[in-house]
This record gives structure tokens, C-alpha cells and sequence, in this order.
């Protein structure tokens, strides 16, 4: 009977706690994160790199919305060449100390300066699906000096490169890189035999294979995300991750732009040539919601999931190449499901650094 009392009192006294805590919890919410920003160095040569360190003490339940800078610029006088990496510094509690780095550079001489640098914040993941934000500048004002090099051309004088001294060649000099060289065009002569060899014999087994067009690509691999449900099963980081790399993939194939290899804002600068702006609308939209997804832990709504695919979509079918007049398909009926009558010379497939193994079925 005495153990029934004693658990009794523990659970009322448990209960008294999480009540007590409860307000605790929502005012730490409710609370602006702290923001502070300092650069890694104050003092460059022109055209240097350096680093801007954005630190953010905030709620774990707080959702932060990462600056976008429009042309890749901090200031005019300073450029923003990217993110080098997202960092937790620490966590006590509930509270919990990220650092956002950041590569920049300048090609304008003199001081530089930078204050009240904003970040947009939420106080839980419903309020940042609403829509309701707010914005903290952190304190510091950052100063940055670029210095340049000072020629005196009244003292410097610029002369013509001097011609290598001209001296004989002598065989014992070369005798060994003719002697390999010798032996490596007779390797190379044979691996292009056989090479050759091959080719024609696998081109006698199956015949000549038809390359299969970027949008047919883009669109089987959109179609196969699309029927993982990734995001159904909260997996946003992955399915907005493959969203990305498809249209990228298909953007450097389709236009032969390095877009592997290109921040979401230097792809859209460089289809302004290719693409009109109600296209590039749809890219924009698209590569801002998967940034948001990927480096801000921001989760969408069904909507806004199903809305990126079929962006993604509609871009592929609106800028995919026609065959001339005249010119038989490249893929006569074939479709994004259709897997079996159209091989191509190198099948892609994309897979992005962090997807994971598709799940046994």
C-alpha cells in the first residue's frame, strides 16, 4: 500500500514539473535567435578569397531561412561565390549554435563596409509553412580592406621576354624518350586494334543503337522519383536533392552547360540566354525550394512537393529539342515508362552524393 502512495506522489510531482516547463518551453520559442557575423580576414589582396562566418544561437524549434543574395553579391564592392558548409557548434538544451560559412571575394580597392546582416526566422516549422516570419540584423558592422599592388611606372621599366639560349641537341640527351616513346606508340598502336576489333564486332552482335534524348531521360527519372515517394515517407532532403540533379543533369546535356558543377543562381544567369523568363521563373522557384529544403531542414507541404515535380515536368516537356522537318524521332513513341526498345550508347542514371540505396521491395 505504501508503494501505491509513493508512485502516486512521484507522478503528481512529475506532472507539476511538465506543467512548469511548458511555459519555459514556448517563451524559448518565442524568443529571437541571436545572430553574429564576423569575416575570416580584414584585410586582402585584390581578387583574394576569404571567409564570412554566420553564426545562429536558436530554439531547436525555431526554423531559420537562409539570405539570398540577388547577383551573388554581399555588397556591390562584394561578391558571394558560395556556401562552404553548414556547421552545429553546440548544443545545451534546448538551444543549439549553427554556423553558416561563406566564400567571398572583392575586386574593388579600398575599405568596405557591411552591417546588419538579416536572417528571416520562424518560431516552429507550422508557423514558417504559414508564412509567419520575422527578421533579426546581428549587431556587428564588419569592416573589409582591399588593397592592390603600386607600380611606379616612372621607375619601372617593361622589357621584351628574352629567347631561350639556342644550344645543339645531342641524341644521348633523348635517346631515352625516343626509346619510350617507341614502346608506347606500339602499346597504343595495339590497344587501338583491338578496340577497333571490339567495336566491330559488338556492332555486328547488336547493331547500331540509338541515343536516347536528355528530355526522355530527365523525364523516366522524374517519373521513377516521383514513384519512391520519398517525401511521403519524410524523406524532403533526398527527393528535393534527385529533383535538382534531374533538371540539372538535363539542363547540361540538353544545352551543354556545366550545371553539375554551378550554384543554383549562376544556372538561371546562364539560361538567360535560352530560356524566357517564364521558364527561368519555374527553374528559380524550383532550386529556391530544394536550397531551402537542403541547407535550411525547411519540410513543404504535400502541395509544394507535388508542385516541384511538376515543374520540373513542365520544364523538361516545354524546352525539349524537336527533330528538324524531315527528321525521323529520335525516340519514335517513346514514353518516360517505356524501358525496353530504345537503348542508348551510355545510359545515365542519376545519383546524387547522398542518396541512399533504394529500399528493398
Amino acid at each position: 500500500m505504501k508503494r501505491f502512495t509513493i508512485l502516486g506522489g512521484v507522478a503528481r510531482v512529475a506532472g507539476w514539473l511538465l506543467a512548469a516547463l511548458a511555459p519555459l518551453s514556448l517563451a524559448a520559442q518565442s524568443k529571437a535567435p541571436e545572430v553574429h557575423t564576423r569575416f575570416t580576414a580584414d584585410t586582402i589582396m585584390i581578387g583574394d578569397q576569404f571567409g564570412l562566418h554566420l553564426d545562429i544561437d536558436k530554439d531547436v524549434a525555431q526554423e531559420i531561412q537562409l539570405p539570398q543574395f540577388e547577383k551573388n553579391q554581399l555588397t556591390p564592392q562584394i561578391e558571394v561565390l558560395g556556401i562552404d558548409r553548414i556547421d552545429t557548434l553546440s548544443q545545451n538544451g534546448r538551444r543549439v549554435k549553427v554556423r553558416v560559412s561563406y566564400r567571398l571575394t572583392s575586386f574593388d580597392e579600398g575599405t568596405h563596409t557591411v552591417g546588419g546582416f538579416p536572417v528571416v526566422w520562424s518560431a516552429s516549422l507550422q508557423d514558417a509553412q504559414a508564412g509567419k516570419a520575422d527578421t533579426v540584423l546581428a549587431p556587428e558592422v564588419l569592416s573589409l580592406t582591399v588593397a592592390t599592388f603600386d607600380i611606379d611606372t616612372t621607375k619601372q621599366q617593361i622589357f621584351d621576354i628574352k629567347r631561350p639560349i639556342n644550344t645543339p641537341l645531342i641524341f644521348d640527351e633523348i635517346k631515352e624518350y625516343v626509346y619510350w616513346g617507341a614502346a608506347a606508340a606500339v602499346a597504343l598502336a595495339a590497344v587501338i586494334y583491338l578496340i577497333i576489333l571490339y567495336v566491330r564486332r559488338r556492332k555486328k552482335r547488336t547493331g547500331p543503337k540509338r541515343v536516347i534524348p536528355p528530355h526522355v531521360v530527365a523525364i523516366r527519372a522524374l517519373e521513377k522519383l516521383h514513384s519512391r515517394k520519398l517525401w511521403q515517407n519524410g524523406k524532403h532532403k533526398e527527393y528535393y536533392s534527385q529533383l535538382a540533379d534531374i533538371v540539372r543533369v538535363y539542363i547540361e546535356n540538353r544545352y551543354g552547360i556545366g550545371a553539375m558543377e554551378m550554384t543554383s543562381d549562376q544556372i538561371l544567369e546562364a539560361m538567360r540566354e535560352v530560356n524566357d523568363e517564364r521558364l527561368r521563373e519555374k527553374l528559380r522557384e524550383l532550386f529556391s525550394l530544394a536550397d531551402l529544403v537542403k541547407f535550411a531542414k525547411m519540410a513543404p507541404s504535400p502541395e509544394d512537393n507535388e508542385q516541384a515535380y511538376f515543374d520540373a515536368y513542365f520544364y523538361v516537356e516545354e524546352t525539349k529539342q524537336l527533330p528538324e522537318p524531315g527528321q525521323a524521332p529520335a525516340a519514335p513513341g517513346a514514353t518516360a515508362t517505356d524501358t525496353t526498345d530504345m537503348p542508348a550508347e551510355e545510359p545515365m542514371e542519376i545519383t546524387p552524393d547522398n542518396e541512399q540505396k533504394e529500399e528493398t521491395r
